[in-house]
Order: structure tokens, then sequence, then C-alpha cells
């Protein structure tokens, strides 16, 4: 669908091509280390929609998401995070106001857990309580594995189940339809 825009540069190291990553931008910068060489950043950005009943547990797996996308590069630390917030406008102001507040209080909680720093970010008014946000690492060639360069007799390891997004959303739908 978005193909024909032509949005990367060809020079992104997540890929083998340098197009688009799946879930991370890597990109070299234009630093370098004394010792270890190329200096690289590698950002993710990432939300979670109100699968949960608790604000405070839905900004504790948005926080989670967008970290993991970091990890699956072999990032072992984020250097800092910047949030982004959508508070529901259709609720009522009081009702916004807590669900918002513990949103972000679970969202900078898994962040501290993780021992890196929300330091920004953005909030608008949606008619969905949202929350993710932008993580980043910099890092040198050695501390990052590119996403796609697997090959055959290479280990994989799952994290989670596969299709567990897919399980969360029919969930989701049949209590909603319910």
């Amino acid at each position: 669908m978005l193909s024909s825009l032509q949005l990367s540069d060809g020079q992104n190291v997540g890929t083998s091509d340098g197009r688009i990553a799946l879930d991370c931008s890597v990109r070299k910068t234009r630093h370098t280390s004394n010792k270890k060489g190329d200096i690289y950043s590698i950002s993710t950005t990432d939300f979670f929609f109100p699968l949960v009943d608790s604000p405070y547990m839905q900004g504790r797996i948005g926080a989670a998401n967008v970290l993991s996308d970091l990890y699956a590069e072999g990032v072992e630390s984020c250097d800092f995070v910047l949030m982004l917030l959508a508070a529901c406008r259709d609720m009522p102001m009081a009702e916004r106001t807590i669900c918002t507040q513990e949103m972000v209080r679970g969202f900078r909680d898994a962040c501290a857990e993780a021992e890196t720093s929300v330091t920004g970010g953005q909030t608008v008014l949606n008619p969905w309580p949202i929350i993710g946000g932008v993580a980043t690492s910099i890092v040198t060639q050695d501390e990052f594995v590119p996403s796609d360069g697997m090959q055959v007799g290479d280990v994989m390891v799952l994290t989670k189940p596969l299709g567990t997004q897919v399980a969360v959303n029919v969930h989701q739908w049949k209590n909603t339809l319910n």
C-alpha cells in the first residue's frame, strides 16, 4: 500500500536491502567511537490500544510494547523514551484525568524498571485512550543484531507464542459483541 511512496533512502542498516525495517530503524550516525568503530541509532515507535480494563496496565503494556522492539534487535538497554499519549476526548473530565494519569504512571513505572527515562513526548485528544512511545538506543555494531539477517541453521528465540495479538483481538471483539 505504501511502497509507491518510496519512503526509504536505502540507508537503513536493519535490513539487508536498506529499506524501511519491520519495527526498528537502524541508522549509522555520522559519529564514530575511537575504540569500537561506527555508532548507530536504533529507534522504534509503537503504541497500545485499550485492550485491558486497567489504565495502569495499559500504560505498562504500552511501554513494554515499544521497548520489546529494541530488544528484538538484540539491544540490551534503551537510552531514552518519548511517550505518545492520546487522552480520551469522549470521557468525562474526571474519568479522563484518572485514566490518563494511570496510563502515564504505568508507562513511567515500566520504563523505570527497564532502567530508561521518559524524556518527552506528545499528547493529543482522541476517541480512544492510547499510549505508546518512541524508544531509542545509541549503539556500536557489536551491540545489535539486524532483524532480517537470519539464515538457514540459525537459532530463533520466540519471546511469546505466535498469534498472541490475534487471540487478544478476538477476545476483545467477542466481549464487544456481547
